[in-house]
């Protein structure tokens, strides 16, 4: 399964509108190369971003930044998910906001700088978002596929004004997380801090005054993963980065992010992206290539 590069963003925005998932929905610690942002209609749960587990409920929008893990818990077996999402790769649209100044500003800010708070409660009491998704939903539905892309980059640009405007707010605060949440956030910074050595349960569970039944337990109550779920997601976004931006050998990259076992990193790899640590350099490395080259034309 390849949870890395599942969205292809270099012909404009994708678009999910009121999409409802389907019962029994499980999510997984993943990450993508552009901006989400994921507006919730119906349904609860959490999101976990940052070594933080959010609650998720209506009227909520999260954003998501260019490669940050997280994972969207959906409780789906009493009541219907419902969201909206819409994927963009912010180098390719800010060329379009050059002449909107702040807009333009806001969209940098959104990309690049450390976020305060990236789970918007709420939203929809400041902002008209339901009635706007539900007009362009119908209006992409009609549309020819030449209007599509007029479409979700007029509607992308709207929402980039309501999150503009967000500064102006004094936001509402998350509800106050409940006592499964703090062990959940805890072992998750533990992970943060420790992922890239050989992990040992009982040390985690020791660390944190914890048996290493109540760790488990407590995790996957939060969050419905388990740790090595989350272990391993950690490991492999650190392996990609490494690979993309080091010339190190795959061995010594593997041995970086708690691997060193070569072969052992090799299988690892594949099955959460699909291809081999050297496959996917030699992709990414085709991708920067040509980003470059559209670059230069560009200009």
């Amino acid at each position: 399964m390849n949870r890395l590069m599942s969205v292809d963003l270099h012909n404009g925005p994708v678009t999910n509108l009121l999409r409802e998932a389907e019962p029994g929905y499980k999510g997984f610690f993943h990450y993508h190369p552009g901006i989400e942002l994921l507006y919730v209609h119906e349904g609860e749960g959490s999101v976990i971003l940052n070594q933080t587990v959010y609650p998720m409920n209506p009227g909520t929008l999260f954003l998501f930044q260019p490669y940050q893990l997280h994972y969207v818990r959906a409780i789906t077996e009493s009541s219907s998910y419902v969201r909206s999402i819409v994927h963009f790769e912010p180098n390719t649209f800010a060329s379009g906001l050059h002449t909107f100044g702040s807009l333009s500003t806001a969209l940098r800010r959104i990309w690049k700088e450390r976020l305060a708070s990236q789970a918007f409660y709420n939203f929809a009491d400041r902002h008209p978002i339901e009635p706007l998704l539900r007009y362009y939903e119908r209006l992409l539905n009609q549309a020819t596929p030449e209007g599509r892309t007029s479409l979700k980059a007029a509607l992308l640009t709207q929402m980039l004004i309501f999150l503009e405007s967000e500064g102006t707010y004094q936001l509402d605060k998350a509800p106050s997380s409940s006592r499964s949440a703090s062990h959940a956030e805890a072992i998750l910074e533990w992970i943060e801090n420790h992922f890239h050595e050989p992990f040992k349960l009982e040390q985690l569970a020791s660390d944190l005054h914890l048996s290493k039944f109540h760790v488990s337990r407590l995790f996957r109550e939060e969050t419905g993963q388990t740790v090595t779920d989350y272990l391993l997601a950690r490991r492999i976004k650190e392996a990609c980065l490494l690979l993309t931006t080091k010339d190190w050998p795959v061995e010594t990259i593997g041995a970086r992010v708690g691997w060193p076992i070569p072969s052992h990193f090799s299988s690892q790899f594949r099955k959460w992206a699909g291809c081999t640590p050297t496959q996917y350099r030699s992709k990414q490395q085709r991708l920067l290539t040509a980003v470059r080259a559209e670059e230069e034309d560009n200009h």
